[in-house]
């Protein structure tokens, strides 16, 4: 059974989609499919999430509302790389990333549209596109807004922001441009043992020329840890793994007790969490998968940018299951699979991947991964297995 490769765009209701049949049957089934020696399994939640959907319908509708008009995206509007590559072919042409066009900003004209994508934009970027004289449609997740806004306050309130983020990540980068533009102060950790080393400069006054050679890149220009860590506001990138976020948070809160003490904390510790609900029903209904079907792997369907997906992925070595963040059915080889390596960030080849008996295989997919993509993966899956047609039979969900 091939997966058709109708218009993504043309759904009943008029806005953007990357629906998918084959998807769509597996839902159906009680997210099980089994064919052949291979049992497929879904969890509840995956793929677009709401704030992925509404940035892409409000892109569509901003390219059918202006034919022969240039449209620019200032980045990938979410990071997936067929999804970007469908939209440059449809005319979008891009400021910023690998698909760029050279000294784009300086070609922009008063004519022009340019559409802020659901990461937002640092305020450097608008301010660029105010220039110019161009107008814009924003498509800023509403999840995202929210630690914006979160940071805004600290701000306001005097406190330094401490960010558990990826510095490079379009967000994170937002946030900080927002919070500098304010006239505050961040941090940002991306992992616990980066939290571990602030929570060291936190218990004490902290030593200013160690602190800055520790993080360097990492704080907002002009930081002075003598003064700036006194008092700590914490948000977390919505796409981060929601439990190490609230142990960045935890202990951070630890280390601002061991040095104000209990009473001084109201004064000088915030921790707001600014999760993705999405991101955290994805992450959750996975462990519910990974907990109960006890698969013999997992595969973790998205671009490999993906902050969301690349936590998806982290899943399954709390549950001692082997994990694989993929990236496309090209990544599924009948010899070995192309994925991402989680510790050094690079695409590796593991061979022996797939068991070679009877085996129940989990898939995910991130919150900027089309169904239509996953479908491919799945299809690719079962043809590796040797199932041809997957979808010959009608499969029956199986008992709980």
């Amino acid at each position: 059974m091939e997966e058709h490769a109708g218009d993504p765009y043309g759904s009943p209701d008029g806005r953007y989609s990357y629906t998918s049949s084959v998807v769509d049957r597996i839902r159906e089934n009680g997210h099980h499919w089994k064919a052949g020696r291979l049992t497929v399994v879904l969890p509840q939640k995956f793929g677009f999430c709401w704030g992925v959907d509404r940035a892409l319908a409000m892109v569509n509708d901003a390219i059918a509302a202006n034919p022969g008009r240039r449209l620019w995206l200032i980045d990938q509007v979410i990071h997936n790389p067929r999804v970007n590559a469908d939209l440059l072919g449809r005319g979008v042409r891009f400021l910023k990333g690998p698909l760029a066009d050279p000294g784009a900003f300086e070609a922009l004209r008063p004519e022009d549209l340019v559409l802020i994508p659901a990461f937002s934009a640092e305020v450097e970027d608008r301010r660029r596109i105010a220039a110019a004289g161009c107008d814009a449609v924003d498509t800023t997740c509403p999840w995202v807004i929210k630690p914006h806004k979160r940071t805004q306050r600290y701000v306001a309130e005097g406190f330094t922001t401490v960010i558990h983020g990826m510095l490079r990540h379009e967000e994170t980068r937002a946030t900080c441009s927002l919070i500098a533009s304010e006239g505050g102060h961040y941090v940002v950790v991306g992992d616990l043992a980066e939290t571990d080393l602030l929570c060291g400069f936190l218990r004490r006054e902290p030593d200013p020329g160690a602190f800055l050679g520790a993080f360097e890149e990492k704080v907002s220009r002009g930081f002075d840890p003598a003064r700036h860590l006194e008092r700590v506001g914490l948000v977390n990138q919505t796409t981060m793994l929601a439990s190490e976020s609230r142990e960045v948070a935890r202990r951070v809160r630890v280390a601002m007790t061991a040095r104000f003490g209990e009473a001084a904390l109201a004064e000088r510790f915030r921790d707001f969490d600014t999760i993705c609900r999405a991101t955290q029903e994805n992450q959750d209904e996975l462990d519910v998968v990974a907990a109960r079907e006890a698969p013999a792997l997992l595969l973790v369907v998205g671009g490999y940018d993906s902050s969301n997906t690349k936590n998806l992925a982290r899943i399954g070595d709390a549950r001692d299951i082997p994990a694989y963040h993929v990236e496309s059915l090209a990544s599924i080889q009948a010899d070995f699979l192309r994925h991402r390596d989680r510790r050094s960030g690079v695409e590796i080849e593991t061979r022996d991947w797939l068991p070679p008996a009877e085996a129940t295989v989990a898939l995910a997919a991130g919150a900027s991964t089309p169904d239509t993509l996953l479908a491919e993966v799945i299809l690719r899956l079962y043809e590796v297995a040797g199932v041809s047609d997957p979808f010959a039979t009608e499969a029956r969900p199986l008992p709980r």
